[in-house]
């Protein structure tokens, strides 16, 4: 949970296991509902981050990703939500072994 679009109000940052309609193939994917007359309604339901979402977290408005790439490598990455979905921010570590970005992403 966290007002992840700045409106003042919880959002529920939810992580999913599925397919979606532009990536076909089945993965991890974050999805962001909001309250909306006291029903959960679609904030955001994010196809993919950066790279392949291993975990993430919201902190002080931004949410913080673990992600592996192709190669083996992992990353831990801020985004923000600017307009209609999250943004890339920086990366907290970039390309490292599992090991040290897991102890950045648990920071």
């Amino acid at each position: 949970m966290g007002d992840v679009d700045g409106d003042g109000r919880a959002d529920a940052l939810v992580g999913v296991v599925k397919s979606t309609r532009f990536h076909p193939e089945k993965g991890r994917r974050l999805f962001i509902f909001k309250e909306v007359n006291g029903k959960a309604r679609p904030l955001w339901l994010g196809s993919q981050l950066g790279g392949t979402l291993q975990d993430f977290r919201y902190s002080d408005g931004a949410v913080i990703s673990l992600e592996a790439s192709a190669d083996s490598l992992y990353s831990v990455a801020e985004w923000r939500w600017k307009d209609f979905g999250l943004r890339f921010e920086r990366f907290l570590i970039h390309r490292t072994d599992k090991k040290t970005a897991t102890k950045y992403f648990e920071l």
